[in-house]
């Protein structure tokens, strides 16, 4: 399961290294905004790694409620330096399982 994380948020960083962030005022309902083109990465990346197209928005969904793109930044830069942070996995977990019963 950590390698098909990896696989999405590695394929999501490269769509989204040259985009800034948008700030926002958010709680645990409010989705963070996040540009159109991140989006369409991370949904494209996550069905080339053989997931359903509602599954790949679904999971989408969960991070971009959990996460501001700078937080994410951050998480993904720790995962390159090989010290993924063990909330992050266990989210991803959590949202796979939430993901793949809908």
């Amino acid at each position: 399961m950590f390698n098909y994380i990896k696989g999405l948020l590695t394929m999501w960083l490269l769509a989204t290294v040259l985009l800034t962030a948008c700030s926002s005022t958010r709680n645990e309902y409010t989705k963070n905004e996040y540009p159109a083109s991140v989006s369409d990465a991370f949904v494209k990346s996550c069905e080339t790694s053989g997931s359903n197209h509602d599954f790949c928005l679904c999971a989408f969904d969960r991070v971009q409620q959990k996460y501001t793109f700078e937080e994410f930044s951050i998480v993904e830069a720790k995962m390159k330096a090989g010290q993924t942070p063990s909330d992050f996995v266990e989210f991803m977990g959590k949202t796979k399982a939430e993901c793949t019963t809908k």
